[in-house]
């Protein structure tokens, strides 16, 4: 059973009592009119003034139910919009508010007049999650998964689909109730008509990040938040305009992270509701090492519990829901009265390490808190290697570095610099040349490894490595059998102690994600990675727009990526949350030496035309006149003039190049003819290249004009004319007002005609930026490379999280890439000689192991072994537990008991002797 309005709180006795010497009494026709003005706009007004103004000499309204029934009957019957009914409903509960003289004074308290402000809000049973926009693919995936949706649905036709919930800004791989976003500020969101037809919708944090503008800019003085006052309901975000049912944010610990609050928790703590729900993976912020992790902490969670509208130590604005704090000054002293009452009562008290104070901190998380961990689940453990890759350091450098070491002047100190490539570096490398020989040795060599050109060896080395290791193993699991995708796969990790043995054999997918907490790191091994994995391979979450966030997420997940195929061309356009309305394929405009002018597609290109093979043949007939031949120089090194049509980087106007001429092409769509081009204007289009001298943007995808129709040209040599869009070439006809003329001519079927589709590709690595990775379920990756060491414990642990966590079928292998300068044997001798640091051994941390439970990094496998024992998050361990440590108080919260047939919640509870 969902509620539908909030508990009644108002007196009827009195306000029917009230009602009574009203509707005799002329002075009441102000409240009446007052009441019904938002119909004044309409015909009808004056008609509907004279029958409902008092006083009522016969029996018409003799309750304030019946008068506002009659008006609301009366308004729906004249085509009256929901909105303006509902502002009626407002005015109305505004004066009825009033005609309950025993709560007015109840009214005039600051929680009297949020209860009031809630009323004038429209009630509904929707669901609103707020989650981060990273995010937002995922609720999708869980809502898909774990709730039937078909119960929301009101025929068969709709069964199977998302009815009843709406994502705000689209998901990529639904299919219906997409809203997408195209960050402009005047987009709109639905109208809160539009939202209380759902049972649960889901908004990002950009989206709430929008509306606090919105309302920012609209938002009026400080009377417009007196609630007795004509308030413009309108002009709030409609988020802001309904009392939902209940309201949960995701990585909810952002409300209490900062103290003064964000943008989007001061706009998520206006909006109303009868339930808040926080989730979290911590409830608090910091690193459990830090001496002030427990002051910071408390602080955090009074936050939280404002939020929550605790009553003892929260707070319940008494705003209007502007857009932003309330700014009542009885709300701000009872803000900060609750945060006195919280330090008082248990943060003094707990950092004191006074029992008191754990006792009543313990009460209130008991009460508000429910909290699962990982250890009360069957999860197999992360297996960690530390990787080390060698970078090869050319020999002209390492040359330059021996031969450094040997300068007699300033000359030649400056000329090693310069061959070293770290000129810009003289003034802190050159009191080195007057130290010892192990010091300038260790600082030349350490300036070059900060060179870009050593820094990009770096990322070919790592993308290499990267490489090979999933080459292998997906040749491996093929030699098993191929990967197994279990569907119906349950939601806790292995219910069979087999998949943790040595013998389990894993027929999992692989699925891989590159992670640097550098954007630039990421981008260098990118660029190696699809060097040698396809596009479809590689999933992005780098940055950009929220709709291809969660569009590439997606894709990897399922191995599939939605889209249209265009009619046209056949050329594949994705769907990533925007509305697809022309083709984005490229179309290369070329001309044959007979002057024919056509449209070819990227793939029929065989290679560019050499210098010398132009000057060559330039005499043929079948050669283009006046073109230029393609340098090899622009294509760049090692690049072979086949790889030509690779990018449109490459491609210049009149170049000269050899394509596939035949129009039954193996591998493309065969094109329409001309008689089907005539029906879809063709003529016209001529008529429009002529117009512009064949340098306009029209052209049609027609067939391939050859010498002998008996002939298919395997080689037809042509010259680039221009490039564009398919969709920008097939033009509707419109009227260009700057030219005062008719332009277009396509009327065939276009993208917008096209259903989306959905395409499997092998999806298996995901380049994954730190700052896109809160929150994300990655439970079903096999393997996560870290592109550099992570020797925070706190966010090693949120890293592996990702994969490591409910719902995931085995181990995730965590990589860690440590690179290493290779040095050549001469070169090398010299380092061990000099004791440099480029020979250290203990540098390269090879054998560094880490706490299965803690996640803290040491420098043999003995000493974590030895710590493990003692390791305050082991269960099986001996550690002593500090009681007064946040942490402590967090692992006291023990999940709630299942219920028992006819047992309540609070039953259950109170029957917990670990609860207790």
């Amino acid at each position: 059973v969902k509620p539908v309005e909030p508990k009644q709180f108002f007196n009827n006795d009195r306000i029917d009592e009230h009602w009574k010497l009203m509707r005799i009494n002329i002075a009441f026709r102000v409240e009446i009119l007052r009441s019904i003005k938002p119909f004044r706009e309409f015909g009808f007004y004056e008609e509907l003034a004279d029958i409902v103004c008092p006083p009522y000499s016969d029996d018409r309204f003799p309750t304030l139910e019946s008068f506002e029934s009659f008006v609301n009957k009366e308004t729906r019957k004249m085509g009256v919009p929901h909105s303006t009914i509902d502002v009626f409903r407002r005015n109305v509960i505004g004066f009825k508010a009033g005609m309950d003289k025993r709560d007015r004074r109840y009214f005039a308290s600051g929680k009297g007049r949020r209860m009031m402000f809630e009323r004038n809000l429209l009630p509904c049973s929707t669901t609103v999650i707020i989650v981060p926009d990273a995010l937002l693919e995922h609720w999708a995936q869980q809502v898909r998964s774990h709730l039937n949706l078909n119960v929301f649905a009101d025929s068969n036709e709709q069964r199977g689909s998302e009815f009843g919930v709406c994502y705000i800004d689209g998901v990529g791989d639904l299919s219906l109730a997409r809203f997408p976003l195209n960050h402009k500020s005047t987009l709109d969101l639905p109208s809160i008509f539009d939202l209380i037809g759902y049972t649960i919708v889901v908004v990002p944090f950009s989206r709430i990040k929008q509306q606090f503008d919105n309302q920012r800019k609209r938002k009026k003085d400080e009377s417009s938040l007196n609630l007795k006052s004509e308030v413009d309901y309108s002009s709030n975000s409609p988020l802001l305009q309904l009392r939902w049912f209940r309201i949960v944010v995701d990585e909810g610990h952002e409300l209490g992270e900062n103290p003064a609050g964000s943008d989007v928790t001061l706009f998520i703590n206006e909006m109303a509701s009868e339930r808040r729900w926080v989730m979290s993976g911590t409830p608090t912020t910091g690193d459990e090492d830090d001496i002030n992790y427990t002051s910071k902490g408390l602080d955090q969670l009074q936050r939280l519990l404002m939020f929550l509208r605790h009553e003892q130590y929260g707070i319940i604005p008494a705003g209007g829901g502007g857009g932003g704090p309330p700014n009542d000054d009885r709300s701000s002293g009872k803000k900060a009265q609750a945060k006195t009452e919280f330090v008082k009562q248990i943060k003094k008290p707990f950092l004191r390490k006074e029992e008191i104070g754990r006792k009543e901190l313990y009460r209130v998380l008991d009460q508000v808190m429910v909290m699962h961990k990982k250890s009360d689940l069957n999860l197999p453990k992360p297996i960690f290697k530390v990787s080390e890759v060698d970078v090869r350091v050319p020999t002209v450098t390492q040359s330059a570095i021996i031969s450094g070491m040997r300068v007699k002047n300033m000359d030649e100190a400056t000329a090693t610099l310069s061959r070293l490539g770290v000129l810009n570096r003289i003034n802190q490398i050159m009191p080195y040349f007057k130290g010892n020989r192990k010091a300038l040795f260790d600082t030349l060599l350490n300036a070059y490894m900060h060179t870009d050109v050593f820094q990009n060896e770096v990322d070919r080395s790592m993308g290499d490595y990267i490489v090979s290791c999933l080459r292998q193993q997906r040749i491996d699991l093929k030699r098993r059998g191929g990967a197994i995708v279990n569907t119906l796969a349950p939601l806790t990790a292995v219910n069979d102690s087999i998949i943790c043995q040595k013998g389990w054999d894993d027929r999992r997918p692989i699925k891989a994600v590159v992670y640097s907490t550098s954007h630039n790191d990421l981008v260098g091994v990118a660029e190696q990675l699809y060097t040698s994995f396809d596009e479809s391979n590689i999933a992005e979450m780098m940055q950009g727009k929220i709709s291809s966030m969660a569009y590439e997420l997606g894709r990897f997940r399922h191995g599939k990526k939605e889209g249209k195929f265009c009619p046209i061309c056949n050329g594949w356009n994705e769907f990533t949350g925007q509305k697809l309305l022309g083709c984005h394929k490229t179309l290369l405009e070329v001309e044959d030496s007979d002057g024919n002018i056509f449209l070819i597609e990227q793939e029929r290109i065989h290679r560019a035309v050499s210098r010398n093979e132009y000057q060559t043949h330039y005499n043929q007939p079948w050669m283009p006149k006046n073109g230029q031949a393609v340098d090899t120089a622009r294509m760049g090194q090692d690049v072979s003039l086949t790889r030509y049509g690779v990018s449109v980087r490459h491609w210049r106007v009149n170049d000269v190049l050899c394509i596939n001429g035949q129009n039954e092409h193996p591998l493309l769509q065969s094109r329409w003819s001309q008689q089907q081009w005539r029906s879809y204007g063709a003529d016209q289009c001529r008529r429009n290249m002529q117009r512009e001298g064949y340098e306009g943007r029209d052209n049609y995808f027609g067939p391939i004009p050859n010498r002998n129709e008996d002939l298919n040209y395997k080689q037809l040599f042509v010259k680039l004319r221009k490039w564009q869009r398919c969709g920008t070439f097939h033009s509707r006809p419109n009227w260009n007002q700057r030219r005062n003329r008719m332009e277009g001519y396509y009327s065939g079927p276009t993208l917008e005609d096209v259903e989306i589709s959905a395409q499997k590709e092998d999806t298996f690595i995901l380049l994954l930026d730190a700052s896109l990775a809160t929150g994300l379920d990655l439970s079903f990756v096999t393997h996560i490379f870290l592109l550099e060491p992570i020797d925070d414990a706190a966010l090693l642990e949120q890293v592996v999280s990702r994969a490591h966590r409910l719902g995931c079928q085995g181990p995730v292998i965590v990589d860690t890439i440590h690179t290493w300068p290779k040095l050549d044997p001469t070169t090398e001798a010299v380092a061990k000689q000099l004791k440099s640091a480029s020979c250290d051994e203990t540098n390269k941390k090879l054998s560094q192991s880490i706490c299965d439970h803690c996640y803290r990094s040491f420098p043999t496998l003995e000493i974590a072994e030895e710590h493990e024992l003692t390791c305050e998050r082991n269960p099986s361990g001996n550690a002593v537990v500090d009681p007064f440590h946040l942490s402590s108080v967090y692992r006291d919260i023990k999940p709630p008991p299942p219920l028992l047939v006819g047992e309540t919640r609070e039953d259950a509870k109170s029957s917990d002797p670990q609860n207790r």
